[in-house]
């Protein structure tokens, strides 16, 4: 049976981890406002929203990292084990993603060229990848704690 402080610590965890995607649906919509602003875009607001997006990523993984140290230190290694893979899968989503933006910007500034679309293609595809490990390793965590209960 899970103790109180690691059931604690995984509902913790639920809800950075819905704080983690709810930045990225802002850093998203943030970012297609952006696109809309060309070929003059509003730079300066989109710096604002990363910068915010940002501090917001930086907080939540270091309440998830806590989280991890926390489970370990109880014992669940297997579960920590499975978040730390997690925060890699979400630092190469959050990377892909950076890349995306910049893609599509390029896309945008180049009349759709080939060249441009193909990129925006590949790394979506790589993106697809990255999110499907996520929720796979979501799911191991899931039956983890399910078995440790």
């Amino acid at each position: 049976m899970l103790e109180n402080n690691s059931l604690s610590m995984i509902h913790q965890f639920d809800q950075l981890q819905e704080e983690r995607v709810h930045s990225y649906r802002l850093l998203e919509e943030g970012h297609k406002i952006y696109l809309s602003t060309g070929p003059n875009y509003d730079f300066p607001m989109f710096r604002k929203l990363v910068h915010d997006v940002t501090q917001d990523f930086k907080r939540i993984s270091e309440g998830i990292i806590v989280v991890e140290k926390a489970l370990r230190t109880d014992g669940y290694t297997s579960a920590a084990d499975i978040i730390t893979s997690l925060q890699e899968s979400e630092k190469k989503k959050l990377e892909l993603t950076a890349r995306l933006q910049l893609s599509c910007e390029m896309l945008a500034e180049s009349d759709n060229g080939e060249l441009e679309t193909n990129k925006v293609k590949e790394i979506r595809n790589e993106l697809g990848k990255v999110v499907e490990q996520i929720n796979n390793l979501l799911t191991e965590l899931r039956y983890e704690i399910h078995n440790g209960e």
